[in-house]
């Protein structure tokens, strides 16, 4: 763990750049926020549309406050400490992959997911983006293993599953997507404990604290903007019904569109903003008709899941300001893998989508058999929850990322599975 730690340092340091689109908007606005100019973040960021990143941006902000102390708003030092936290998530990703593997698979089979993730994310360029991706790839993985793994005593199992809806809340707030995992195990769980009431009342108890977790992080965090005088208009929210309109925009492939976001912008009120949102969906379903729309959610799945890199370089103005670089030899090698349209770019993009098809064929497998054991179910039906997301709402094959330690997992029990069917055919 320590020499993936070191390694993902090392490449940090030699291709650090300040990225453009969201996540460099949120960066500096964290910016603006640190040097007292709280009230004009607003300006600088679509907050009040995108409230969702507010946890990110005081999240950002600490770290750059930290950062000041001992380098004076030097952007490098700031983007390579955040480069560093994602560096220490990204191996905690890593880890929590083999040890949710090994609650399921033996020891072998869980280091065949840990290598998978180390060759699938591990050594990701993501990890020189401080955004709700990289950052929100710990959550899901970190929810199901606390909420699934064995405990000595029922105090500890409590415990363990409070622990793991408070990281599902937590995660919900930096990336939505994280909540699928949290909400898969809730339904195991439930039809799991229909005719047992005790534990049928330990999921009542434990949605009463995902209720109580996820108001209390939006009340902090409604605290913070008044404190620091943050006005948001509640009106320019655009809601879910913007995003699944978007996501049904068959000129734009179900990703995003500039000229969805003027539509929804052009309402006064969420109610007016919904209404439109869910008519104008409608409409484009229609126009499509089955064939079309079916035909429309293929190449959008295409899109979303044929990008092992993870739609790295994707974003408008991805390489937004690149520093110069280290006087090494390492760092020109470096930034000619990771750098777009750079001399050895193609061959990174070839490498990873080589790797992503190989987890996605063996995650495949791990459905076969025809009884599967709990903690599969329920990793299965987070990818499949997520999907249902993607075919849904505005796509993106960068917001797999925080669900990649699962196809990791997964892929890992298709090649166990794999093997055994083997075995058992050979014996025939």
């Amino acid at each position: 763990m320590i020499i993936l730690f070191v390694v993902q340092i090392f490449i940090a340091y030699n291709i650090v750049f300040e990225p453009g689109w969201d996540a460099g908007g949120v960066y500096n606005s964290a910016k603006i926020f640190v040097n007292g100019n709280r009230a004009d973040i607003v300006i600088r960021y679509p907050f009040s549309m995108y409230p969702n990143n507010l946890l990110l941006l005081f999240i950002e902000s600490a770290v750059i406050s930290f950062c000041n102390l001992f380098a004076n708003e030097n952007e490098v030092v700031q983007l390579m400490v955040f480069a560093v936290l994602n560096s220490m998530i990204n191996v905690a990703a890593c880890y929590l992959t083999y040890k949710s593997a090994s609650l399921i698979c033996k020891k072998e089979i869980a280091f065949a997911a840990f290598i998978l993730a180390v060759l699938n994310f591990g050594l990701s360029p993501w990890n020189v983006v401080f955004y709700s991706d990289s950052l929100g790839l710990v959550f899901p993985i970190l929810t199901f293993y606390l909420f699934m793994k064995p405990n000595k005593t029922e105090k500890m199992n409590w415990i363990s599953k409070i622990m793991a809806v408070i990281a599902g809340c937590i995660g919900y707030n930096i990336k939505p997507q994280c909540l699928i995992m949290l909400i898969a195990l809730f339904i195991i769980q439930f039809f799991s404990c229909l005719r047992n009431k005790k534990k049928l009342l330990q999921i009542v108890m434990l949605a009463g604290c995902f209720i109580f977790s996820l108001i209390t992080i939006k009340t902090s965090i409604n605290l913070i903007c008044e404190k620091n005088q943050i006005v948001l208009d509640s009106n320019q929210r655009l809601g879910m019904s913007h995003f699944l309109m978007m996501g049904n925009n068959e000129e734009g492939g179900g990703l995003y569109v500039g000229d969805d976001v003027i539509y929804s912008k052009s309402f006064a009120t969420p109610q007016e903003r919904k209404k439109a949102n869910i008519q104008r969906t409608f409409e484009r379903m229609k126009d499509m008709g089955i064939a079309g729309y079916l035909r429309f959610l293929a190449k959008k799945m295409l899109t979303v899941y044929n990008d092992g890199t993870y739609a790295w370089g994707g974003e408008g103005n991805f390489f937004m300001v690149v520093f110069p670089q280290p006087d090494n030899h390492i760092a020109v090698f470096l930034r000619n893998i990771y750098y777009a349209d750079h001399k050895y770019y193609d061959i990174y993009v070839t490498v990873m989508q080589s790797i992503w098809v190989f987890v996605l064929g063996a995650a495949a497998l791990s459905g076969l058999g025809k009884e599967n054991r709990q903690e599969i179910i329920v990793l299965m039906l987070s990818i499949a929850g997520l999907t249902l997301f993607e075919v849904l709402f505005e796509a993106r094959a960068r917001y797999l990322y925080t669900y990649a330690p699962v196809f990791c997992i997964l892929a890992a029990i298709g090649i166990e599975k794999l093997n055994s069917e083997i075995k058992k055919k050979s014996r025939l």
